[in-house]
């Protein structure tokens, strides 16, 4: 019935009855009872019926719980807070030279944000805590986030749970999350897919049948560690990924170096490469090491589709996705669907609030 609420903004007496199939007592006492909780209100008239009376209709009440999303990033975090029904409320940066150190530096914001919002960090019901690395939630702690200093030590989901007390916390990887936004905006395809993560660094998200495969300790989709022809094998290799050495932000300069061009970014140096006519074959290489990537994923998970998502990708666009697609094809002899990402430009902070509000809409409604 909430569900209902939240797919539909309102509903009547008889929209309930029509969608439900209960009988017309029944859902006027539940609609009663939804009421006398604080969880439903009426929210206007509808359209005249054929009696000449408009119906009563409700809608969910927004202020019956809250959200919060955070995405953690080495140099910055973004909150995102919104109500029950989904509405955004508020959202707030913190950017710096100063590495965000920790979930007391992140708490700090959180709450810094419900004020902005008139909150009271105590009415937040859900908080889902996006990281660049991998949380293995059997040990309660973090991989692969030397980057983001204050996150390394044990027990680090227990500290964000006792600075909030009242909320359900969860910890989930960044490029899970855009997953998550991508399932959502991508609605109508294949359920099952593999997210090809391009940025300033590499990484991947496992989607099977609309469900999140993270593995047994997380890591499941780290695709920095993924060997191709031409990957090193060394101690540089086993903390930063064979992959990441070959496509990330040092490896797309060193292309674009080759080229004749500086660049003092990855997305300078892809962008630098795009923009010249002669540096083709530095393109194609790069599209190769990306096909050779995807093709391994292939052949483990045999995908309905792989999307491509991430800075590199935005900017990279149909140029970028149809080399890799003419790359991957002359490897497999049966590539699957290479698109582009349809989410927002936020997709990890989206992937974050729409965790967060299913832990929260699970908490409320079950009350």
């Amino acid at each position: 019935m909430l569900d209902l609420l939240i797919e539909h903004d309102t509903l009547s007496r008889s929209d309930v009855r029509t969608l439900t199939g209960l009988s017309k007592p029944t859902a006027s006492l539940l609609l009663q009872r939804l009421e006398e909780s604080g969880l439903v209100r009426p929210s206007g008239l509808g359209d005249t019926g054929p009696g000449g009376r408009a119906p009563q209709l409700y809608r969910i009440n927004p202020t019956a719980g809250y959200a919060a999303a955070v995405d953690v990033r080495p140099g910055s975090v973004r909150v995102r807070i919104s109500n029950i029904a989904g509405a955004v409320v508020t959202e707030c940066a913190d950017e710096s030279d100063q590495p965000v150190n920790g979930p007391e530096s992140a708490a700090a914001i959180i709450r810094s944000c419900c004020d902005s919002a008139g909150l009271s960090p105590a009415q937040l019901d859900a908080i889902v805590v996006s990281v660049p690395g991998s949380y293995d939630i059997a040990t309660d702690s973090l991989s692969y986030v030397d980057h983001v200093p204050g996150w390394q030590h044990p027990s680090v989901g227990a500290e964000l749970r006792m600075l909030f007390p009242d909320a359900s916390v969860a910890i989930e990887n960044d490029v899970n999350l855009a997953a998550i936004a991508e399932r959502r905006a991508a609605s109508g395809e294949s359920d099952s897919f593999f997210l090809f993560w391009l940025d300033d660094g590499v990484g991947g998200a496992i989607m099977i049948d609309g469900a999140l495969h993270r593995g047994t300790r997380g890591a499941a989709g780290e695709a920095a560690f993924l060997l191709i022809p031409g990957a090193v094998l060394d101690a540089e290799s086993r903390t930063d990924g064979a992959l990441e050495r070959l496509v990330g932000e040092q490896a797309l300069r060193g292309l674009a170096a080759g080229a004749g061009h500086e660049a003092a970014s990855a997305a300078e140096a892809l962008s630098a490469l795009l923009e010249d006519p002669d540096a083709a074959p530095a393109v194609a290489e790069l599209c190769n090491r990306y096909a050779c990537a995807i093709a391994s994923v292939v052949a483990l998970l045999d995908p309905a589709r792989i999307v491509l998502a991430g800075k590199l990708a935005r900017l990279g666009g149909e140029r970028l996705r149809a080399e890799v697609a003419r790359q991957l094809a002359a490897i497999l002899p049966a590539a699957p669907k290479l698109t582009l990402t349809v989410a927002t430009d936020t997709p990890i902070l989206d992937g974050a609030m729409l965790m967060s509000l299913g832990i929260a809409r699970d908490r409320v409604f079950t009350t």
